[in-house]
């Protein structure tokens, strides 16, 4: 299929890596294109060059694409970029990374997409299936790139697979056996211009699945129900609030599976790790997915009871002098930050909010924030439209230049019982490589706190 084919690939992050390898085995010409230069940059393009690679860096240029048959856009190349404008004004292919890895994929596929919650949801699945004894994978969006794993893992029977928003975008015959919908709000609106335009990206989650695949969505999603009827696939639903006549819910605090007539518990969600509704619709989705499969009540249970929190989200980082501090940098939009407000006592947090603004209003934020939070510590690009969309809720905000100055500051106004969240709601691109090193930097500085 790509043997001999001229391929460019457009990026030269993980994805864009993976993609190169994984068509330089497959006896592809490949050339590597990408704007920006990093340390991590610079040694990907030395290990590719020495594979006989073409690779360049700092820009993009015509004359180093012009011959190609093909091109593979990494998650976040928008249609604007030179390759792409070129790749349209010459009807030249254009297929995302996972597309890419989905034709040499033999493995059963199932992905997880949703605004929040992606990363949990396959994570768990991951530990689900390898407890009940099945070969797989977790790949995709998680930061462990597809085409690295199809690569890899050539004999494996599942690859659980977090899909962005991005990705979707540029899929082709992507078919997942089992298509997972989380959740839909507005994330991204500086990538995909509208919600109107994010939503039907979501939506493409479901394009290519036939009648003998199986969709699991969330009940209780009001966008999510507008997906329904394009969708081909047996749909499974699981719900939070309400009890299903079939599907996974809560009923009296447990987990309860309705999928073939019978009610059956699964998981007591007082024993739970991880706190929060958005956790628990979280369980919901991977047990609804682990019984599709056949795995055990038991196996989904014991997993539910022994996981641990993910780093970054509603994470743990110390408790001194009676204040708890807590990490959340993976909340990188409003819902995000609004479930984990739910997560801490009202009246007790002082939130770290602000980062890249990705074009959402803020004035979502106003009632969790009027209710529950007692000072607001601004920081980075979007600090100033913070400012201005929640002044209405007579919350004491400051801004600061530095993370390490916000944790400063919330220390000096922190009182015993208080809860100082890092939840930016904002990307982290305006100072930080990504949300790991944000959270990484967060918590260097709360444990040097004296």
């Amino acid at each position: 299929m790509y043997k001999d084919k001229r391929v460019s690939v457009v990026g030269l992050g993980v994805s864009g890596f993976a993609a190169a390898c994984l068509l330089k085995d497959m006896g592809a010409k490949v050339r590597v294109t990408e704007s920006a230069v990093t340390k991590a940059i610079l040694e990907r393009k030395i290990f590719l060059e020495r594979k006989g690679i073409k690779v360049e860096i700092e820009g993009h240029t015509e004359g180093f694409i012009k011959d190609s048959q093909l091109f593979v856009a990494s998650p976040g190349v928008g249609s604007a970029s030179l390759p792409l404008r070129f790749a349209k004004r010459n009807k030249i292919p254009v297929i995302g990374e996972v597309e890419l890895a989905y034709t040499v994929c033999s493995g059963e596929i199932i992905a997880v997409s949703g605004t929040n919650g992606k990363t949990t949801v396959v994570s768990l699945l991951g530990e689900i299936f390898k407890k009940a004894g099945k070969r797989v994978i977790v790949c995709g969006n998680i930061g462990h790139p597809f085409s690295a794993a199809v690569r890899k893992y050539k004999k494996c029977s599942f690859f659980i697979l977090e899909v962005s928003s991005f990705q979707l975008e540029r899929i082709k015959n992507f078919h997942p056996k089992i298509a997972i919908l989380l959740n839909v709000s507005p994330d991204h609106l500086d990538w995909h211009q509208s919600f109107s335009s994010y939503k039907r990206a979501k939506s493409r989650l479901f394009l290519n699945q036939k009648v003998n695949d199986d969709a699991i969505l969330n009940q209780d999603d009001d966008y999510i129900s507008s997906f329904l009827p394009k969708i081909k696939a047996k749909k499974f639903f699981f719900s939070y609030k309400k009890v299903l006549k079939k599907g996974v819910f809560v009923k009296s605090d447990w987990i309860v599976s309705d999928l073939s007539g019978k009610q059956e518990r699964i998981f007591n969600l007082e024993r739970a790790v991880l706190p929060g509704q958005h956790n628990c619709e979280n369980y919901l989705a991977a047990a609804a997915a682990a019984l599709i499969v056949g795995i055990s009540p038991e196996a989904i249970g014991g997993v539910f009871k022994e996981f641990s929190p993910l780093p970054h989200r509603t994470e743990f980082v110390r408790r001194l002098k009676g204040v708890n501090y807590i990490d959340d940098s993976k909340a990188t939009n409003l819902d995000a930050t609004k479930a984990a407000l739910q997560t801490f006592p009202a009246g007790k947090i002082i939130l770290i909010l602000g980062g890249r603004d990705k074009g959402c209003s803020f004035h979502r934020l106003s009632a969790p924030v009027k209710k529950r939070v007692k000072q607001i510590i601004l920081l980075g690009e979007a600090a100033r439209r913070i400012e201005e969309e929640l002044s209405r809720c007579r919350v004491p905000m400051r801004k600061v230049s530095s993370l390490k100055e916000a944790v400063r500051m919330a220390k000096a106004s922190g009182e015993r019982g208080d809860f100082v969240l890092l939840s930016p709601a904002c990307s982290s691109f305006d100072m930080f490589a990504d949300y790991r090193e944000r959270g990484n930097v967060f918590k260097r500085a709360v444990q040097n706190l004296s």
